[in-house]
């Protein structure tokens, strides 16, 4: 059953583009899921197929609930949460198990003032947490990480995965070609400041107005404040795009820069407890 958070107006929320986004990710994910993603979180969580004993696994900012649907097993228990209403109901509609539960709230609000959780969920009870594809459009990291560190049990996994912070900084890098030299460059115009930048929410559909935040932080913010909240990173990847290149007196050269400059990281940090 599904239990509702109250948020700030001024959120983040998906709300308002709820049906594209449950488009483009489908039934199975994007592309990206499928093929960079998900893979690459089933290596850093380690799941076992078939599953010996009982995983808890909650996932921040679930949206309609594509990994609930990826990582499935009679021992997985999952717990999904997203500011989203909408896609949450769509979640509970495409993933109608017994084993899956969901609420509607921020992830940046889930703990009380005397610690507890704002839902019924027990403190140090959960294997795994992730946060795919959202920490990026999250104000603030320290109250994500003192959740984290209160639901997670001691030696739960904590992993988030990222637009690149060093590489893919919306409006302040981008593809450059080297005509003298024939090759594709990544340009930086900045890093090292934080910043909240607005951008466009579905970029794939060229009439759309909808804008999101989007928070830029340098690297060092993420390892930083992770440290502080006492969760231990233990293990850091790099992810590069699974897409080719079409066929052309360049696409050597663009394929190689693809494969230099990640799109993706992905942080694994342990709750040492």
């Amino acid at each position: 059953m599904k239990k509702t958070q109250k948020t700030d107006k001024k959120s983040t929320s998906w709300s308002p583009i709820n049906t594209w986004y449950d488009q483009y990710v489908g039934e199975e994910g994007s592309p990206f899921h499928q093929h960079v993603i998900f893979p690459g979180i089933a290596r850093l969580v380690n799941v076992q197929k078939p599953l010996t004993s009982p995983m808890h696994w909650l996932d921040l900012a679930c949206g309609q609930g594509v990994l609930q649907r990826t990582f499935t097993d009679p021992m997985m228990h999952h717990v999904g949460i997203d500011l989203s209403q909408e896609l949450i109901q769509t979640a509970q509609q495409r993933n109608a198990s017994p084993n899956v539960r969901y609420f509607v709230g921020d992830a940046t609000q889930l703990l009380q003032e005397n610690g507890q959780c704002v839902f019924p969920l027990q403190t140090h009870s959960f294997d795994v947490m992730t946060i795919v594809l959202a920490i990026q459009n999250m104000s603030h990291l320290t109250p994500v990480w003192k959740a984290a560190k209160t639901l997670l049990k001691p030696k739960g996994k904590l992993v988030v995965v990222i637009m690149h912070p060093s590489f893919r900084i919306p409006k302040a890098s981008d593809w450059q070609w080297n005509e003298k030299d024939h090759r594709q460059e990544r340009v930086l115009w900045s890093y090292l400041s934080s910043q909240e930048i607005p951008i466009l929410a579905n970029p794939g559909n060229p009439k759309s107005q909808t804008m999101t935040p989007h928070f830029h932080r340098p690297l060092q913010a993420y390892i930083n404040t992770l440290g502080n909240a006492g969760l231990y990173v233990d293990h850091l990847e790099e992810w590069v795009s699974h897409v080719g290149e079409q066929a052309s007196d360049k696409s050597d050269a663009l394929l190689k820069a693809k494969k230099e400059f990640p799109m993706f990281m992905a942080i694994r940090a342990i709750n040492i407890d």
